[in-house]
């Protein structure tokens, strides 16, 4: 376990050096320096080593008229996509939910509209309750009138 803990870390190192850039400068009095960081202004520097660039594509799939390359996309911008994909799905079966819990709502509502409706053009004696709590029958012309805010309200709301 060792050897190989080791072994990768003597890896990563050697690759991070690798990735770096080397400069040769002479100071005033003629010594001359090395350094991973460039000097100062005014000294004259010459780079040794260069970093690498990024590497190039090559000619065939970067020439004109070819299709690019598909670049994978990153591990966090997979997940950042499928939390997103998650998302919307989630928020689409709320609104599927919320829209089926509201129809059932507007076709009881409108069951109990009809059947309301039918009681009073039927022409059965119908009473109402007043704020003492007492019943008072409602005549024809009140049942009439009834019948049509009951049709008006189901022509408007229940299609």
């Amino acid at each position: 376990m060792f050897h190989k803990l080791l072994s990768m870390l003597l890896l990563c190192a050697a690759t991070s050096a690798a990735a770096q850039s080397i400069y040769s400068w002479k100071d005033a009095s003629g010594r001359v320096h090395y350094s991973d960081t460039p000097p100062a202004e005014g000294n004259k520097t010459r780079t040794i080593r260069q970093a690498p660039l990024a590497p190039t594509a090559p000619a065939a799939q970067s020439a004109p008229g070819l299709p690019r390359p598909i670049v994978g996309e990153t591990y966090a911008e997979k997940e950042q996509a499928f939390r997103k994909r998650r998302a919307e799905a989630a928020e689409a079966e709320e609104k599927a939910r919320k829209d089926q819990i509201e129809n059932e709502r507007k076709q009881k509502e409108c069951a109990d509209l009809r059947r309301y409706l039918a009681g009073v053009s039927n022409g059965q004696r119908m009473g109402r309750y007043n704020d003492a709590g007492e019943v008072i029958m409602m005549s024809d012309e009140e049942r009439a009138a009834e019948a049509d805010h009951t049709r008006a309200t189901l022509e408007k709301n229940c299609n």
